[in-house]
């Protein structure tokens, strides 16, 4: 049985994952070069589909995406447009394929949308007062890289596709929850008091493997699919059976 990592060669949090699942006795194979992966959807005339999904020419059983592709890097638009066009098709048969997979595409080809603000429409949560930049030398903000808005390490190296994000959350009230398979962790120790609702919003998506930021009065202030391994270093063991017990087939 092949578990397919899907993520970008300079991506740690995955290859340390790969890493516990073959130490945990899986064939493992982590691949961002769309060459190495061969997919075939058919679909019979009642709409019933049947996907294959093999890397290096042996088919997977069970796939972690993390969904990134490296069309932002293209200089030219066209060359630009057909890379996300590429990740788009593979993102679709992941959405088709009955195999278990981690942050599921939608069926229309687009990585999960989580969009805080569609849960604020509902009234559960509040929404944050945040401005973005585009000046990545702004001091005491989070980092992120367009236009997959790929949070960037603290010390990562910045370029003109850097921006950042400024909000008036309070540190002292505010928690950071990961959610991880069927696991939901706070990993500030802060609880997980109130957080319910988001988690089951994050899941009614297809996600399964992510971070948000509440404040104690339930506001959300940020939620990702990809979250870094040194957000939940001290409990990564934790994180790792969780995610690897989702992707058992």
């Amino acid at each position: 049985m092949t578990l397919l990592v899907l993520a970008p060669d300079d991506d740690e949090t995955a290859d340390r994952f790969a890493a516990f699942a073959r130490d945990s006795g899986r064939t493992v194979v982590v691949a961002n070069d769309l060459g190495r992966i061969a997919v075939s959807v058919r679909v019979s005339r009642d709409r019933v589909s049947r996907t294959r999904i093999a890397v290096d020419g042996v088919e997977v059983t069970a796939i972690l995406s993390r969904g990134l592709g490296p069309w932002g890097d293209e200089p030219d638009a066209d060359r630009a447009f057909a890379a996300a066009e590429t990740y788009a098709v593979l993102w679709s048969a992941l959405a088709l394929w009955d195999g278990p997979v981690v942050n599921r595409p939608s069926p229309q080809g687009f990585f999960p949308r989580l969009d805080p603000l569609d849960l604020v429409a509902t009234g559960v949560v509040a929404a944050s007062r945040t401005v973005v930049l585009n000046d990545g030398s702004a001091p005491g903000a989070e980092v992120f890289r367009l236009p997959d808005w790929t949070p960037l390490e603290p010390d990562a190296p910045r370029d003109r596709f850097t921006v950042v994000r400024v909000s008036d959350r309070d540190p002292a009230r505010t928690r950071q929850i990961l959610v991880a398979g069927t696991e939901v962790i706070a990993l500030d120790g802060g609880g997980l008091d109130g957080v319910a609702p988001v988690v089951a919003w994050i899941r009614r998506t297809g996600v399964d493997f992510a971070t948000f930021t509440v404040e104690d009065d339930h506001r959300l202030h940020d939620v990702s699919c990809f979250p870094r391994h040194h957000q939940f270093a001290h409990v990564e063991r934790r994180v790792h059976t969780a995610l690897l017990a989702g992707l058992t087939p």
